[in-house]
């Protein structure tokens, strides 16, 4: 009797060494990590995101870092916009959004992409022949992280201008090929077609029942009803004037007047 109920302790303790030792292996498979995929990149290569966050698949897949610490380490790319980091069986899948500019900023001597966000980073060379319009006029001081004095302020002007440009007529957007800040006095455009000079803003005319310095700042019901009127106007001028003259008619086209645009032909006087 006391030979039987041995057995029967020695077999249960057989069995249950036995599952402890399936079940780790089971948690231990369903635990390891033997793939890191990554998914979302376009312009980015996975080589240059891990070397940019200091990570390897060895150091991810060795369960060496939690899941928040790679989102946050991928996360601080400034072309990245947004990092999803999940673990699918032995799988780590890397979903990353890169950012989308809505335009160029340049601040004299080098050209960056700027977001919605109006974060400055750095062009890949995939992005060299993106059609976007260039922001120029800006400081010395514009770059990835740093911004001059006034900046931010034109940079938000220039993004009310794209958008509006973009629900007024498309081809209003298209042709419009740089927005300057460079005259303290006023903003410019520059056309897409020909390279022509196009004085939108004049900044006093603008204010009428402001300071013209508070017209600086997109902020402003004045500057927004400047813009918006203008943009109106040179969507008409497209449509009636400039579709039926040819390429380099035009030597500059001025809307700093109330309900006006003068326009220099090239060879011409001015109508």
């Amino acid at each position: 009797m006391k030979n039987w109920k041995i057995t029967i302790l020695f077999t249960i303790v057989i069995i249950f060494t036995f599952s402890s030792i399936v079940l780790s292996g089971l948690w231990k498979d369903k635990s390891t990590i033997r793939n890191v995929v990554l998914a979302g990149n376009i312009t980015l290569s996975k080589e240059e995101i891990f070397e940019f966050a200091k990570l390897n698949d060895s150091l991810i897949c060795g369960n060496h870092l939690s899941m928040e610490m790679i989102e946050t380490r991928i996360g601080k790319h400034p072309n990245i916009k947004k990092v999803e980091v999940n673990k699918d069986g032995a799988t780590i899948k890397i979903d990353i959004s890169e950012k989308n500019p809505f335009a160029a900023a340049t601040n004299g001597k080098e050209v960056f992409l700027v977001d919605d966000q109006l974060t400055v980073y750095i062009i890949k060379k995939e992005q060299s022949d993106l059609d976007i319009p260039v922001v120029s006029g800006l400081s010395v001081e514009l770059g990835p992280g740093t911004y001059g004095k006034d900046d931010l302020k034109n940079l938000k002007i220039a993004q009310y201008i794209i958008s509006q440009a973009i629900k007024i007529n498309k081809s209003v957007f298209n042709y419009i090929s740089e927005i300057s800040f460079a005259d303290p006095n006023g903003i410019s455009l520059v056309t897409s077609d020909d390279a022509t000079m196009v004085y939108f803003i004049d900044y006093e005319s603008a204010a009428r029942r402001e300071k013209p310095e508070s017209v600086r700042d997109v902020n402003s019901a004045s500057l927004r009803n400047a813009i918006n009127k203008n943009l109106l106007s040179l969507n008409g001028f497209l449509k009636q004037v400039r579709v039926y003259r040819t390429s380099n008619s035009f030597r500059y086209i001025d809307m700093r007047y109330s309900d006006m645009i003068i326009v220099k032909n090239n060879n011409l006087p001015v109508e």
